[in-house]
């Protein structure tokens, strides 16, 4: 009997411990390293869950980060490889832990990269609330990759070096990206799942600009200044399109009336299958 009433208090007991050890052990850690040299670096960025806040610094670090994050479910990265020129930052699950058993809105990362070296930035996200500012900071190119997320991208200032590519990839999103000219890219790759785009093209223009963009369910809204000349091709099923201000022409794409004198010129290839296209014109 005695060893029956043993047995069934440690049975009662097993629920509570396991949901003590399922629960979050939240740890913060700062990380930083300086910057040795000025060649260009690749840096890989990846976070699971929680609130980012990504920018440039000035100050002589190749990157400074802050961490809170589930020390149960995940590891701090920070590798840097000096003779490959890369970087890996972030977190990465524990060993047995899936990547969206950690999401939680109480991690965060907050992340500066330096402005003085170019840079190939690939930054992947999972259901995260982003706020990213790469203001005047020398990308040769952008790579972003979100899951379920909230995220803003803004270009506040030109980025310093032309950027080849700037590539987004969003899943179930409400995606925002603001004063792209700043971004000082040849070309731009944009495409999203189900949710909303919002690409505000306004910054300081050098040179035209191609923008593909493929948004399956949900709303596109183009966000052109009045002095940039515009064509549009459209390629949709099932959606609207809202073009005031843009003339239809033989090839079958949408120009803006001031295409052929604009000094500059935005070339946009837009897809989507059940979605809203909407364009509008704003001074810069």
């Amino acid at each position: 009997m005695k060893l029956a009433r043993v047995m069934a208090a440690l049975v009662a007991l097993l629920p509570g411990s396991m949901r003590a050890q399922s629960a979050p052990l939240w740890r913060s850690v700062d990380i930083a390293r300086q910057l040795r040299d000025t060649l260009p670096q690749r840096v890989r960025v990846q976070y699971t869950a929680g609130k980012v806040d990504v920018r440039g610094t000035s100050d002589p670090m190749l990157y400074s980060m802050h961490l809170r994050y589930d020390e149960r479910r995940t590891v701090p990265v920070h590798l840097h490889d000096p003779d490959q020129h890369s970087t890996s930052l972030g977190l990465e699950a524990r060993g047995g832990a899936s990547r969206a058993s950690g999401q939680s809105e109480d991690g965060e990362l907050r992340l500066m990269l330096t402005r003085a070296v170019p840079l190939d930035l690939e930054l992947d996200f999972g259901g995260t609330q982003s706020s990213l500012d790469l203001g005047e900071m020398s990308l040769h190119s952008l790579r972003l990759d979100c899951g379920a997320t909230d995220a803003s991208l803004l270009f506040s200032r030109p980025n310093r070096v032309a950027m080849r590519d700037l590539d987004v990839n969003v899943g179930a999103a409400d995606f925002t990206a603001s004063r792209l000219a700043n971004a000082n890219a040849e070309r731009m790759r944009v495409s999203a799942g189900v949710g909303s785009l919002d690409l505000d093209f306004s910054g300081k223009w050098t040179h035209d600009l191609a923008v593909t963009t493929r948004l399956t369910v949900g709303k596109l809204t183009l966000r052109i200044p009045d002095d940039v000349g515009v064509r549009i091709e459209v390629q949709r099923v099932a959606t609207g399109f809202e073009h005031a201000g843009l003339v239809k022409r033989d090839d079958g794409a949408w120009y803006s009336t001031n295409f052929d004198a604009a000094p500059f010129k935005l070339r946009v290839r837009a897809e989507t299958f059940f979605g809203k296209i909407d364009v509008q014109h704003s001074a810069q």
